[in-house]
């Protein structure tokens, strides 16, 4: 069925991982495959601070809301402001924590993630997913060699939330952007150092992914490098010369979902 022009934007906001809310997400546009869909995760909000940023990120990229957060006082400050911004608002364990506290007579404790067994596993994960955000876009790269992979990218090639998949796996996983004209940091060119793969794209594909996150943006594509598909062809090209020189292993992300690239990752991983 050819996709209509109608984009399906969800912000899935959780003091715990947010696999719960991914799952459920996913499953709800799995039932609107007419519709393109493009997911955010914002994984262990427990501060109005960490809130705040994300409020920045939605007013940016409007769309509907859900959320995993059992602080009263936080959900409340998360439901004002989708009220003030006319977005659309669902406590997703909200109505189920009522539902069973109303036949069961039993008070919820309000646990974050106490759907999460505190096993070694689950600390693995929150371990990988506070390093996957500190080393987000090509943050403290003086600590990159502690990541167990290393992505590597221009922008817009789904580096962010193809590392923060794998942090949910528990992989600490890093990303950097190829920015042109800028020298690679000298972290991600040992041989000895952890696994870097890099993500590539068409042409094509980014030129129109670029166009709408500018269009969202309200920034004018008109002569824009940014979106120029002469350009974006010459930074791809050179993106290729520098993976190929590195030796690094490439993925070609045009039509994989985050899921599959990040499978392909671990296939590579594996086999390494």
């Amino acid at each position: 069925m050819q996709k209509e022009d109608k984009k399906l934007i969800i912000h899935l906001i959780s003091d715990s991982t947010g696999e719960t809310l991914r799952s459920v997400g996913s499953a709800a546009a799995a039932q609107f495959d007419q519709l393109e869909y493009e997911e955010n995760v914002y994984p262990l909000i427990r501060s109005k601070k960490n809130l705040k940023r994300v409020f920045d990120k939605i007013k940016s990229n409007p769309g509907i809301v859900l959320c995993t957060l059992v602080d009263d006082e936080i959900r409340k400050k998360l439901k004002d402001f989708c009220n003030e911004n006319n977005l659309s608002y669902m406590p997703f364990m909200n109505n189920i924590v009522s539902l069973i506290e109303s036949e069961t007579g039993v008070k919820a404790t309000k646990q974050p993630g106490g759907q999460h067994q505190l096993n070694e596993d689950y600390f693995k994960r929150i371990e990988a997913l506070n390093y996957t955000i500190e080393h987000d876009d090509g943050q403290n790269v003086e600590t990159l060699d502690g990541a167990d992979i290393i992505l590597v990218g221009v922008s817009r090639t789904s580096k962010t939330p193809t590392c923060i998949y794998l942090a949910n796996q528990g992989i600490k996983a890093a990303n950097v952007p190829l920015i042109p004209s800028q020298n690679l940091p000298k972290e991600i060119q040992s041989k000895n150092g952890p696994l870097v793969v890099a993500l590539i794209t068409t042409p094509q594909n980014l030129a129109e992914v670029r166009k709408k996150r500018a269009l969202e943006l309200g920034l004018d594509t008109k002569n824009d490098e940014y979106t120029n598909i002469e350009n974006i062809t010459k930074e791809i090209d050179e993106a290729k010369k520098i993976f190929g020189s590195m030796g690094w292993p490439t993925i070609d992300t045009t039509r994989r979902s985050v899921e599959e690239t990040a499978a392909a990752i671990m296939n590579i991983r594996t086999q390494g």
